[in-house]
């Protein structure tokens, strides 16, 4: 949704509240694509602040589906969000932030594009099934959530490598 914040600038002090719809479907990072499984409306406030400075504060509140990072079951991931930064509309400043520009077109604000970086920022580093997880088999890929898949684990130490092969040319022959 965009939104135009050129009446917002006509006086110091003034405020415009409203909710938004989010029409995304999924978030694309490039790597992963999560979809959404439930999105709550949208609340945005904007503070004019003087001098063409506005404070934007946001509720965000959606569900994503990821994959768990142990044994790749879909996770029902919330992502509840209060952010707020300040953006300035002179169009004499030059910011330093690159990001601060992404969501803005002069006075039109992109509560799309906005909510997408916050909530990419906002991402949990790691997503679990559950804290006992014990993930998937390194040779079979068998869930081991679900039972045990009966392949070797035994590790060897990686300086016996070649007496291990010694012994198995014998057995071989």
């Amino acid at each position: 949704m965009l939104i135009d914040l050129w009446s917002l600038l006509s006086y110091e002090g003034k405020e415009m509240v409203l909710q938004a719809e989010l029409d995304m479907n999924s978030l694309d990072t490039g790597i992963n694509k999560f979809d959404f499984i439930e999105k709550q409306p949208l609340s945005f406030k904007f503070t004019h602040t003087g001098n063409k400075h506005v404070i934007i504060e946001a509720d965000v509140d959606v569900i994503l589906n990821m994959p768990c990072d142990r044994c790749l079951e879909d996770v029902k991931t919330n992502i509840s969000l209060k952010t707020s930064k300040e953006i300035d509309l002179n169009e004499d400043s030059e910011t330093d932030d690159v990001n601060e520009t992404i969501f803005m077109d002069g006075t039109v604000f992109d509560s799309e594009k906005f909510v997408y970086g916050e909530i990419l920022v906002n991402l949990p580093m790691k997503v679990l099934c559950s804290e006992n997880c014990k993930g998937i088999c390194n040779r079979c890929g068998t869930n081991l959530n679900h039972g045990s898949c009966g392949c070797d684990t035994t590790e060897l130490d990686p300086r016996m490598a070649k007496v291990l092969e010694v012994f198995n040319s014998f057995k071989e022959v």
